[in-house]
Order: structure tokens, then C-alpha cells, then sequence
């Protein structure tokens, strides 16, 4: 499975004034504090019209990177993926987005320069037609996948499971197990994201349940460091043929989800 997988229906709502003053084709402004997580989600086929104007947001190292894309769907999802993520993330910051500076810390997840924004964390996902990006004031991990017909193959996912996690798998008859699949990935992928410590955890011995009213939860982790902190899940509902989770340190916290064709629509308005 691909470790990297790096829309919006439109709305019509009322003008205000500060979103009349709003430039044309760019979002809305989101500066200011930000005391719950967000997660951003971006249909990348309704953004292909708008390709070259996401194009044009990459530094020259990402348009490099684009050019190498062998697949066009490939090359469309990380253009619109890092375009999209420099305009949030420097709204959130109330800074130019070409001020940010993006870099990769030993582990391979992103950062930004302190200096540019201490205490705010950020990550990123993409999948299928969505890309999800996330961002926090505490270490946080987003994950979507497609749901495949391959997934629903065990034998192929027997490095990602644990016990208690293959018999939630199998439990899912017919193709409600490649769902049932995606579900457990996304959950444990974000987890591990969130940790930042890429996929050098064995994934068996980290165990996430189905929870109660509060929704998935760590139940173990027995690997090297593991449960040295508090982590929540929260699910996120994309659409019929995708899976998506969210994890975030600390304490759960209600997740803001933000549709950025919506966002686009009241920003052009």
C-alpha cells in the first residue's frame, strides 16, 4: 500500500461584507487562533480546472518533483496537495504564503521553520480523489485511503494487523471487508503519523479498538516508547469509497472538518 498519498460542492451562502472585500479564487482568510483541530479536505478533481494556478504556487524543487509523476492523477493529487497545504497553512499563520519554508525532519514528516510558526503542527494524506490536510496546536496525523477490492485480502495486510484488530477484519463479510480494512489502516497510519516516527514501528503490536461513545482508541501499543502519551481518533466521513481518521495528542477535541470547495465559493462570491 502506498504510504504517501499525497471537492467541493458549492455553496450559496449569504454575502457579507468582509467576504465581498474578499480577493477573487483564493479561499478565506483563517488567521487568527485556532484552539481546535482542523481538517481540510480537497476534492482533486473539481481543482483540475485551477491546475495551473496550483501549479504556479510550487516552489522550483516541487514543480521538479510533479514533472517526475509517471501518472497524471499521480501528478495532479501532489500539485494540488502542496499548493493547497502552503495557502492554509499560511492563512492559519496570518503570514505570506511564500514565506513558508518546508523541510523534513529525520523521521520524513514535514515542518515548517520554527520561527514561522512555534506550536502549530500540520499533516497531510491523499488518496483516490482527496487530498486531507490537518493541522493542530499538538502533534496530529491524517490518513485516507480508497477503499480497493485487494483489501479485502488478508494475507496481504498480515504486517499491519494485530489479533484483535484481524478479527474486527473478518468479521466483515463480502466487500464490507475491504472497508472494514481501510478503516483499521487509516486509523493506525494516522497514529503512527502523528507519532512521526514513519513506519519503523512493527504495526501488529499497536492496538486500536473500536471504543464506545468516543469512537476508536489506543489500546496498546507494545513497541519500543510506545503510550508515553494520550492519543484520540476521530473518523471522518469523506464519501462511500473512502476511509479517513484523524489523530491528534492530548485529550480528544471537537474536530473542525472544512470543505474547500465550499470555502472557495464564498471567498469568490
Amino acid at each position: 500500500m502506498r504510504r504517501t498519498r499525497q471537492r467541493w460542492p458549492g455553496s450559496s451562502p449569504t454575502r457579507s461584507a468582509a467576504t465581498k472585500r474578499r480577493p477573487r479564487g483564493r479561499p478565506p482568510d483563517t488567521n487568527g487562533p485556532k484552539p481546535m483541530p482542523e481538517v481540510w479536505k480537497i476534492d482533486v478533481t473539481a481543482e483540475l480546472p485551477r491546475l495551473a494556478m496550483h501549479r504556479a504556487r510550487l516552489t522550483p524543487d516541487e514543480v521538479g518533483r510533479a514533472a517526475r509523476f509517471y501518472s497524471d492523477a499521480d501528478r495532479a493529487r501532489f500539485v494540488v496537495g502542496r499548493s493547497t497545504r502552503r495557502m492554509l497553512l499560511a492563512r492559519r499563520l496570518g503570514i505570506d504564503p511564500a514565506a513558508l519554508v518546508f523541510y523534513e525532519d529525520p523521521y520524513g514528516k514535514p515542518r515548517i521553520l520554527e520561527d514561522l510558526g512555534a506550536g502549530e503542527y500540520f499533516n497531510s494524506s491523499h488518496s483516490g480523489r482527496w487530498v486531507l490536510h490537518a493541522f493542530a496546536d499538538v502533534e496530529v496525523g491524517v490518513d485516507v485511503e480508497e477503499v480497493r477490492p485487494e483489501m479485502a485480502r488478508l494475507e496481504d495486510f498480515s504486517w499491519v494487523l494485530s489479533a484483535e484488530e484481524r478479527a474486527f477484519v473478518l468479521r466483515a463479510a463480502g466487500p464490507l471487508r475491504a472497508a472494514a480494512l481501510a478503516t483499521v489502516w487509516v486509523r493506525k497510519e494516522a497514529y503512527v503519523k502523528a507519532l512521526g516516527e514513519g513506519l519503523s514501528r512493527s504495526l501488529p503490536d499497536i492496538g486500536i479498538t473500536e471504543g464506545g461513545e468516543d469512537g476508536p482508541a489506543l489500546a496498546y501499543d507494545r513497541t519500543p516508547g510506545g503510550r508515553g502519551r494520550r492519543w484520540s481518533f476521530t473518523d471522518i466521513e469523506i464519501d462511500a469509497s473512502h476511509k479517513a481518521c484523524v489523530v491528534h495528542a492530548g485529550q480528544r477535541r471537537k474536530i473542525v472538518v472544512c470543505d474547500y470547495r465550499s470555502a472557495w465559493s464564498r471567498a469568490a462570491a
